[in-house]
Parts: structure tokens; sequence; C-alpha cells
């Protein structure tokens, strides 16, 4: 006997052992309860029976249920207004989190300090859904996916019990069964009691659903009421809505702020001027000119002017042309000078009296730069020009926030939605373009500089047109009038046609010219031209090197497992 009863409870401990060695993480039971209400608002209830083996399952159960349905008028996608009603555990009050992804509305069931049983636990989640009827002419519709189509576990077996308000008569019923977009009918429709029951006669595997269709009698559930529409037309238009009132509200808003700033003053007629305005450097004027300084050539205007005052010399190498050395004349007098160039002369021989370019990066040269920018755009910055940016920077700041609430706002997306954005963008760019404006001063001063330029891009045509009688007639070309402005052509890029009015109208003095203040002269390259080339490029490269450099200057025709409301799936953490 007591051999026999070994051999049986051996026996009994392997059945033991191999049954829980085969047991799988699943859920054995997926019921739900739907309470239909007459204003087209569902209850759901889910009772998930699953049992826990601790690989996927451990401190609880997620349940991810769709953020969008499909919006049968428009085709695009409009949100679920969700109501987490409670969540319990074994009949029992369960914590949990909510989050979202933007696709999914996932609730974290469970307590992250604590381990589940191994053994069957039960959850029930209940919840209530928004306008979830579909209106049809012949008939209202509850369309409804039960399980979700996305659980990582296989569901043993699962059922959905609808309650009808009082008085409804159901006129079609359909079921759905298998995974995404299948349409096997492996389940039973049964009445019972008051309410419609769906029960699946097979076994759903992994990511395979429940999916039931109820078509409901007109008149029984209330048409959506007049803040249901509201919400719904919101859903449906309110980003291209948004989109469209901030177009508006931004125009007007740029319209009355260039009213305000950014027209420019009235100008005058541009004519030939003879003279650069009083007062005002080669540095001065290219700051005014161009509103900003423009490449490199405020720099050497300002250092070519400097060394026809007779201040320094710039000596070009005439092995490599493209490294110059600046040299601090003795006794030099800067009294006179603007206090921008005076600044700048004291900067670059601050520490000693040649400066070498084109060979290195230099420090100091790169400082003596800096405070000369500096201090151009302070003296003659907005005295003469306003760049008036906080009117786009706030207008700019509007559009990105009516942009990001646009795509976080559409339930579908159009050719109209892109349209408003590309419109917004276009008149940010515009207005960007023309809120900026001169002051009065600055117009004025400007408007000079532009005739004064004009004079020195057809000096020679001018020349010519002065012996008409009645005529304005420019003053005669000479070697000290073309060496006195060269710095100020160089500052308005005019450099090139400034050069070649000085070899036409005086070619012999042009031919001979060899200016004190460099090296070299019209016979070292060849021609006038060639020089102001020569010495302008090789200074060009000089700066540039001794600089760091920057980067740049309805179901009624069919239907299919997971359709319709609801839907999602879940897992285990």
């Amino acid at each position: 006997m007591t051999l026999l009863r070994t051999i049986f409870t051996a026996i009994a401990l392997l059945a033991v052992f191999s049954a829980s060695s085969q047991a799988q993480e699943e859920i054995r039971r997926f019921d739900v309860a739907i309470d239909v209400k007459r204003n087209g608002d569902i209850f759901v209830t889910e009772t998930i029976a699953v049992n826990v083996e601790g690989r996927e399952i451990r401190r609880g159960i997620l349940r991810d249920l769709p953020a969008f349905y499909r919006d049968d008028e428009t085709g695009g996608n409009l949100p679920y207004r969700y109501k987490i009603l409670g969540v319990k555990k074994d009949g029992q009050k369960e914590p949990y989190e909510r989050e979202s992804d933007g696709y999914a509305v996932q609730l974290r069931i469970g307590d992250a300090d604590r381990y589940l049983d191994y053994r069957e636990h039960v959850y029930e989640i209940r919840y209530r859904v928004k306008n979830q009827i579909q209106y049809f002419e012949n008939q209202d519709e509850l369309y409804w996916n039960v399980t979700g189509n996305y659980w990582v576990f296989p569901i043993q077996s699962a059922s959905a019990r609808i309650t009808l308000p009082d008085g409804a008569r159901v006129t079609e019923m359909k079921v759905y069964t298998g995974g995404l977009g299948e349409s096997a009918r492996d389940a039973r429709y049964v009445w019972r009691g008051d309410a419609h029951v769906f029960e699946t006669t097979q076994p759903l595997g992994v990511r395979e659903g429940l999916t039931i269709s109820l078509g409901i009698e007109k008149g029984v559930i209330d048409p959506p009421s007049l803040s249901d529409k509201g919400w719904l037309w919101w859903a449906r238009n309110g980003s291209l809505t948004a989109l469209l009132l901030s177009f508006g509200g931004l125009l007007m808003f740029y319209y009355r702020s260039f009213d305000r700033v950014g027209r420019d003053p009235a100008k005058g007629p541009v004519f030939p001027q003879y003279e650069p305005p009083e007062g005002y450097s080669p540095a001065a004027a290219h700051q005014i000119y161009h509103r900003t300084l423009s490449g490199h050539d405020g720099l050497i205007a300002s250092l070519m002017y400097l060394a026809s005052k007779g201040l320094m010399r710039i000596d070009v190498d005439q092995s490599n042309k493209k490294k110059t050395t600046l040299t601090k004349l003795n006794g030099a007098d800067t009294s006179g000078l603007a206090p921008e160039l005076a600044n700048l002369y004291e900067d670059v021989f601050s520490s000693k009296d040649k400066v070498k370019l084109g060979e290195k990066y230099d420090a100091k040269f790169t400082a003596a730069y800096n405070q000369f920018k500096s201090s151009l755009s302070d003296r003659y910055g907005s005295a003469y020009f306003k760049w008036n940016p906080g009117y786009v920077i706030a207008g700019g700041a509007l559009s990105f926030f009516a942009i990001i609430f646009a795509i976080v706002q559409h339930s579908y997306w159009t050719g109209w939605h892109t349209l408003a954005i590309v419109a917004l963008i276009g008149l940010n760019g515009l207005f960007m373009y023309l809120m900026p404006a001169p002051t009065r001063r600055g117009q004025n001063i400007r408007t000079h500089l532009e005739g004064f330029r004009l004079y020195m891009d057809k000096a020679e045509k001018l020349q010519l047109n002065s012996v008409e009688v009645g005529s304005d007639a420019p003053p005669p070309m000479t070697v000290e009038r073309y060496e006195t402005f060269l710095p100020y052509a160089i500052a308005l890029g005019v450099e090139k046609p400034w050069t070649k009015h000085f070899e036409r109208l005086i070619p012999e003095e042009a031919k001979a010219y060899d200016p004190t203040w460099t090296n070299v002269s019209s016979r070292t390259f060849g021609s006038m031209g060639g020089m102001t080339k020569g010495i302008v490029s090789g200074m060009s490269s000089g700066v540039s090197t001794a600089m760091p450099q920057s980067s740049s200057s309805g179901s009624s025709g069919g239907g299919f497992s997971g359709g319709g409301g609801g839907g999602g799936g879940g897992g285990g953490w």
C-alpha cells in the first residue's frame, strides 16, 4: 500500500508540474457591457479575466483605447471623447495612469511597487464615450469593436451585451471576428432579457477581435444636440478655421504695424551728386547705403582712406599678392578723422606698427574689426534705419503657435490646410521685407549717397553730356579727385567703373599713377584697373585670413473585424 501511495503521489505531482509548465498568459474571458443612452453616448464596462504567469504580466495590464475614429462625412479622423469612470481588479479599486501618444489613449493599470500573484485576475474598466451612434437615413447604428485587434494575448472567449433605451427596436444585427479587416463570423447572437448578446464560438488568436453592429429604428436615439453639433463642427473644421483666423489677424496686425513704423519717409529724386555727404566717412557711407556691413568692403575702404590721408601704408607682397602689410606712419595726425576711423586706426596699431594680413589668424586685428563694426552700428544704425524686428518676431510667434495648433487639432488634412500654412509663411516673409524702414535722416543721406554713387558709376557719360547747353557739368576728373573718392567707390561697390572713368578721361595721368601710400602703381599691374583690383582683392584675402571664418553671411454595405468605433488592444507590464 505504501508503494502504491508513493507512485500515485508522484504521478499527481508530475501532472501538476506538467500543467503549470504548460500554463500560458492569456485572456480567458473578455466580457463587455454597453449601455446605449438616448443622447447617443455609450457607457462601456469591460470585464477582462487574465491568467498571470509573470512573463508579460507582472504588475498589471495595459489597455490601449484608440484616440480617433473615422468620420464618414469627411473621410478624416475625429477624436474619441472618453471619460474613465473607474478601474477595479478582483473587485477592488485599482490604481491606473492615463497616457496618450497621439494615436492611443493608454491605461496603465496596476501598482509599480507590487507584483501580481500567479493566477487568474479579473479587471473591470468602466468608461463613457460621447456620441458614438452613427446616424443614417433609414436607421441609426452602433458599430463597435468590442475587444480591439491589437492584444498580444489570445482571447479564449469574448462577449458583448448591449442594452438599448426603452422602446428601441433593432432593425439589423451583424457580427465579425478575426484579424483586422477579416469578416469571419465565429460568434452567435442571442436575446437575453432586455439585452442583445453576442458571444464568440471559437477562441480568438493574438491580434484577433470581436466586432458587432446593431441597426436601431430611427426616432429612439436623439439627434446630436446643438453643443454636440458645435463640437463636431469644430473637430472637423477647427484646424483650418484657426489657420484662416490667424492669417486674417496677422494681416491686420502687420498692416497696422507697417502703417505705424514700416512706411518709408517720402524720398526725393535721385540725381548725380559730385561730393559725398559732408562729414560722412567711406565706412559711414557703406553702413548707411547697405544698412549693414556687407562683406569686407567697408573695412577695406576705410583702410585705403587712412592710407590716402598719409596715416599708413599698404604694401602688397609682389611674390604673393594675397599677403598685405599695413604700416603705421610716424607723426600721423588723427584729429580730423571721424570717430569710427580714428578708433579703427588706434585699435589696428595698438600693439605694433606693422600688421601683416594673409599669413594667419590675428586675434587683435579681429578684435579691432569687431569693435569697428560695433561702433558703426551704434552711430549709423537705428538713427538712420530701423529694422523693427519686434513686430516680425511677434507675427512669427503667432504663426508658429497657429500652425502647431492646426497640426495637433486637425482631424483630417487637405490641400487647403497646406495652402493656409504657405500663406502664413508668405505673409511673414512679405512683412519681414516691408517692415524695416529708414528714418527721415537716413532717407535723406541715403538718397544723397545714391546720387553720389550714380556720379561715380556714370562719370564719363555725365562728362560727355555736359557739352550740352544748360547741362549740369561735373567737376573735371583729376588724380586727386580720383584718389579722394576711390575709398567711397569701394564702399559703395563702384570702384571698377570709377577707375575706368579715370583711365578714359585722363589716360596719361592714369598710366603714370603712382600713389605714395602703397608700393604698387599702374605699371605694377599693367593698368589702373589691374592695380585697384589687385589691392582690393589682396586686402580682402588678407582680411579673411586674419579673421575666423564663418559658415554663412455606415456599415450598411458590409463590415469587418476591427471596423467602427472602439478597438485598440493591450498587453502587460
